[in-house]
């Protein structure tokens, strides 16, 4: 059990070492709120709230667009599972 717990370990670690060096080289964090501080705070308010509306829009039509393909593609899967499943009563 000490081999497999210093294996865990050795992963945790890698993946802890990694993420430290994506902290320290890309710093997301201060990227984000430098955006936020530069582009968008300074904007007038109705433009926030227009491009906060602008941002909903695009995600509503963005889920049901995913939604509509996920259901094609469940009738599709369906359908052929169906030939699938007729063709070997039909041929027993």
């Amino acid at each position: 059990m000490a081999f497999f717990e210093s294996i865990w370990q050795w992963i945790l670690d890698l993946f802890g070492s990694f993420d430290q060096f994506l902290k320290e080289t890309i710093n997301y964090d201060q990227l984000v709120l430098d955006f936020y501080q530069n582009v968008v705070a300074p904007l007038p308010e109705w433009m926030k709230i227009l491009g906060t509306l602008a941002l909903v829009v695009v995600l509503v039509f963005g889920i049901f667009s995913i939604a509509k393909k996920l259901l094609k593609l469940a009738i599709f899967i369906a359908v052929i599972l169906l030939i699938i499943v007729l063709a070997r009563t039909l041929l027993s």
